[in-house]
């Protein structure tokens, strides 16, 4: 039996070492046409690239085949060298077990980041569609809150009046000229205080009031929102029989107030002192020009040009006015073409939101199962508490780092555990029963069973102290003492009276005996009184 298992032993030895081999000469291979595949891609991408440059490229992954070979024979070596050894060529044989590794993890690498270009193809041709969808939809969003028209229409009437403000600012400048001009006199400085003053007073209160129908523009608006807003919503109680909530909304409508009042007279509490001012600072003007000194000519040489001047001045922005106002007008003109395309540009958006839809739903298809079956996103999913799809490219990037780690060092040092297993398997089988130990396992034992008896524990003993002393002993000794033990016999007596036998018993045994006597009778009497 011993030998039969000792056989089988070794034939799986054999086996397994051939194995081994096997393994390794697998992977030298696959790495040696990986290297040699990856020459000839660089060969056939570029024109400049000779067979030479593609024959020196693959000669080092010949030689790290050939190296990889070398596996075997060192972890036999492993096997069989002592213990001196061992770490050194346990150091070569991991070096060589880089190769293989290398190889396998680039190889699964590879292959991982080819599935997910695909991936990330599908993905960001999604992201690209869902840009192109929002950007789509914010446009018809846009377009239906906002009316370009309008817009460009208020711009243009903006300018006008801002263009006519200018126009009359200029003009009323020069007609003060001409005022002086007419009145033969020349200012003096307090009426030229008191001018320039008007004109301060004036500008404060021409921006109080652009100010003040500003805000009664915007609150207006908003009031006026509002209103349509409750309106709307009592149209729709009303018609879906709701008469309840539109009495409730009537009720608020009447309590909505148009701010134009209120804004008109806070502003008129600034406006109206300044109105008084400026009427006194007109009355205070006229007195002082009245009473200023007859013009000179060089006075009103003075006044005149600065009238020209004025007046080049005015021509001059009047002229930028207009470029503006034509610029404005071009604008409005391109927005009314625009409203009027509105209708055509929203189909058309509508039909390719409705193309995108499609297409997204078409990518999604394909991009859900494609994620559920990598292996590489399943394990991510199952890690991070999410589902497949939903794995970013970082989180699948390390799992895979993770798992083609693992099973590349597994296929590094398969060969190697597997031809010192062999080994072991023939060591085993041609030991047979002679169970022999080595001289490590020895010298280990003989220490321990030394150590074990050398082993020395101190306990403290309580020991009894012997002490002579003269005491007294009472010794008692046991007297034997005479016991009488009366002891009751059956004695079987014929007779055929039993009274006169008891009669004679009593008679000749003592009192104290005869009361123990009992009789008792078996048989029949045949015997007569005398």
């Amino acid at each position: 039996m011993q030998a039969t298992m000792s056989q089988k032993l070794a034939t799986y030895g054999q086996w397994t070492y051939r194995g081994a081999w096997a393994l390794e000469i697998a992977a030298a291979t696959i790495g040696l046409t990986t290297g040699v595949a990856l020459g000839y891609q660089a060969f056939a991408a570029s024109e400049s690239v000779t067979a030479m440059d593609l024959t020196l490229a693959s000669a080092p992954f010949l030689m790290v085949a050939i190296a990889e070979l070398t596996k075997i024979p060192i972890a036999t070596l492993l096997f069989s060298a002592s213990w001196i050894w061992k770490p050194i060529v346990l150091a070569f044989l991991l070096i060589l077990a880089g190769i293989t590794f290398e190889t396998v993890f680039m190889g699964m690498e590879r292959a991982g980041a080819l599935r997910q270009l695909r991936y990330e193809d599908l993905v960001n041709k999604i992201d690209a569609l869902e840009q192109e969808a929002s950007k789509l939809a914010s446009s018809d969003e846009l377009g239906r809150k906002s009316d370009q028209v309008d817009q460009a229409r208020a711009e243009f009437e903006e300018m006008t009046a801002l263009a006519e403000k200018s126009r009359a600012s200029f003009q009323t400048q020069i007609a003060e000229v001409d005022a002086e001009l007419q009145g033969a006199t020349a200012l003096t400085p307090e009426a030229s205080r008191v001018r320039d003053q008007i004109e301060e007073k004036n500008a404060v209160r021409s921006s109080l009031i652009e100010q003040r129908d500003a805000e009664i523009k915007g609150a207006v608006d908003q009031f006026e929102r509002q209103r349509d807003s409750f309106v709307e919503r009592i149209k729709m109680a009303r018609d879906s029989g709701d008469s309840d909530s539109a009495r409730k909304l009537e009720a608020e409508v009447a309590k909505l107030a148009n701010p134009r009042s209120k804004i008109g007279a806070k502003f008129d509490a600034q406006i109206d002192p300044l109105d008084q001012e400026i009427a006194s600072l007109r009355s205070d003007f006229d007195r002082l020009r009245a009473n200023s000194p007859p013009m000179t000519a060089d006075q009103r040489q003075k006044l005149i040009d600065r009238r020209s001047n004025l007046e080049q001045t005015r021509d001059a922005d009047a002229a930028s006015w207009q470029r503006r106002l034509d610029e404005a007008g071009k604008r409005l003109a391109a927005a009314q073409g625009a409203e009027a395309n509105k209708a055509t540009v929203s189909a058309q958006n509508q039909v390719r939101q409705d193309q995108i839809a499609k297409e997204l739903a078409a990518l999604e298809k394909e991009r859900i199962p494609m994620a559920r079956t990598d292996q590489v996103r399943r394990i991510a999913a199952r890690w991070y508490g999410v589902k497949p799809e939903k794995v970013t490219p970082e989180q699948a990037g390390v799992i895979s780092v993770i798992w083609f780690s693992s099973l590349a060092v597994i296929a590094a040092l398969a060969g190697p555990i597997t031809a010192m297993v062999a080994l072991a398997l023939q060591r085993i089988a041609a030991r047979g029963e002679v169970q022999s130990q080595s001289r490590l396992s020895s010298l280990i034992r003989r220490m321990l069973l030394r150590w074990r008896w050398r082993r020395v524990r101190t306990v403290e003993v309580p020991v009894e102290k012997i002490v002579e002393k003269e005491v007294e002993k009472r010794v008692d000794v046991p007297v034997e003492i005479e016991k009488v033990v009366k002891e009751i016999l059956y004695v079987p007596l014929f007779t055929d009276d039993p009274e006169v036998l008891r009669t004679a018993l009593n008679q000749e045994l003592p009192p104290d005996v005869a009361e123990l006597v009992k009789l008792s009778m078996k048989g029949q009497g045949n015997a007569r009184p005398a």
